[in-house]
């Protein structure tokens, strides 16, 4: 005799069976992220603010200590106050007698033609400049 077996029933899951988070429960912590992400994003620019007024204040500061050291060296560099610290160096101004001029034609200067003298000193002067590149003799301006 054959044994009666009851057939397989699939049972429907209940709401309560189902294991994850319910969809309001995702709205709510996505409120709640977005809520923290912008008080910190405002209290990142509040703190970058205080900073830059900082950073401005301290150029402002620097800026009237330069134009104070401007002036204090402008006041320095007059001709009277260089006479008085020269005096207390023991300089003096130069006598007639120490001053030479030496005339424009004999000093060297850019408008010396390459073919001024002999090959040989055309020669020396171009391996002098190659070499040694401030061995030209300046003109006085």
């Amino acid at each position: 005799m054959k044994h009666w077996k009851p057939t397989p029933v699939l049972r429907r899951r209940f709401e309560f069976d189902r294991k994850g988070v319910p969809f309001i429960a995702w709205v709510v912590g996505l409120v709640l992220v977005a809520s923290f992400v912008e008080v910190w994003q405002a209290t990142q620019v509040s703190e970058l603010t205080l900073a830059i007024d900082k950073s401005a204040a301290q150029l402002q500061q620097a800026d009237s200590r330069l134009a104070d050291l401007s002036a204090r060296l402008a006041a320095r560099r007059t001709r009277p106050a260089l006479a008085g610290l020269a005096a207390s160096l023991g300089m003096k101004p130069a006598e007639p007698s120490q001053i030479v001029v030496i005339p424009a034609a004999y000093l060297a200067g850019n408008d010396v033609p390459e073919s001024a003298g002999s090959t040989l000193a055309m020669l020396g002067r171009r391996v002098a400049e190659a070499l040694v590149p401030s061995a030209r003799a300046r003109g006085r301006r």
